[in-house]
């Protein structure tokens, strides 16, 4: 109980902004994982995505974060071909004309996680209907990760609201594979079945070979049938993750079609209890953490500056 007390006014108050980055992520870490967090000699998964959260700041990864502007980024590496289709992007759910819009379509806001509004049918919203759908999508562009996880990569986004395609419009299965991937190198694939109201979820090797992570949703049927398209998305994958000491590539594949998803830089902010525990450190040991520069040293009183 004193830890959930704890654990509120850390993240939903005024007081979690007394402390810095560092600090709050030692607590929130302690709490949610249970473990001391060690950042000197970080080994775990989890303590490294902490580490990097804190140390690696790009300007490209609040890019790729976008839900938006990442769409971009995939252009520029891929090609318009595994986008979903883009209907609009709205500042406030006012700007949205739900006439020009089709029958199926997903609204979604660029800065968040999970906050989606799924319409299967539009000629099934009624005005209560999209009233409470307009009120959640103001709520969401109120949020922002930055404060509650110190995901720094989301604080600079600009919120926005993006309508996309609707792809498992007559009740296909949708699979999500989601490629962990280290420097450019996908490792491990965690796939994901959505059927209906049903979600079954598990990791395997890239052989397909089911590893000992552990989830709460009922796992994946065994064996799991290697797609014709799995090569095709490990290049995707490869291609997309160049450049980043770690990034999990999630690509959608329904109806023998590959789409793009997202980029995650912290999969749930690193603030899981990975089970077993040893699946951390497994999936930490292919996370080679970046060299940061050198701190110049400060300049000494009086000292002009040279120029060449």
């Amino acid at each position: 109980m004193v830890k959930k007390i704890v654990l509120f006014l850390l993240m939903r108050s005024f007081l979690g902004w007394l402390f810095p980055d560092r600090i709050f992520l030692l607590l929130l870490y302690q709490i949610r994982v249970g473990k001391r967090l060690n950042l000197r000699n970080p080994r775990r998964f989890t303590e490294k995505i902490q580490w990097l959260k804190l140390n690696w700041r790009d300007d490209i990864i609040t890019r790729c974060s976008d839900k938006y502007q990442v769409r971009k980024f995939v252009e520029e590496r891929i090609g318009p071909e595994i986008l979903k289709e883009l209907y609009g992007v709205y500042e406030k759910p006012e700007d949205i004309d739900l006439t020009k819009l089709p029958d199926a379509f997903v609204l979604k806001a660029n800065h968040g996680c999970k906050q989606n509004i799924f319409c299967k049918k539009k000629s099934d919203l009624d005005w209560n209907h999209w009233n409470r759908s307009a009120r959640l999508l103001k709520k969401y562009l109120k949020e922002n990760l930055y404060p509650t996880t110190r995901e720094w990569a989301y604080k600079n986004i600009v919120p926005r609201i993006v309508c996309e395609e609707y792809l498992a419009k007559n009740g296909e299965t949708l699979y999500e594979y989601c490629f962990y991937c280290y420097d450019g190198v996908p490792r491990l694939v965690e796939i994901n079945e959505y059927q209906a109201e049903q979600h079954r979820i598990n990791m395997f090797d890239l052989d397909l070979n089911l590893l000992e992570n552990k989830y709460g949703s009922p796992p994946l049927p065994q064996p799991v049938i290697r797609t014709p398209q799995f090569d095709r998305m490990l290049e995707y994958s490869t291609i997309l993750s160049k450049g980043f000491p770690f990034v999990r590539v999630d690509l959608l594949y329904v109806n023998n079609r590959i789409y793009f998803g997202e980029m995650t830089f912290f999969p749930l902010a690193g603030l899981l209890k990975i089970s077993p525990e040893s699946f951390d450190y497994f999936l930490g040991a292919y996370l080679q953490l970046p060299v940061l520069p050198p701190v110049p040293e400060p300049s000494q009183p009086g000292q002009k500056r040279m120029n060449n």
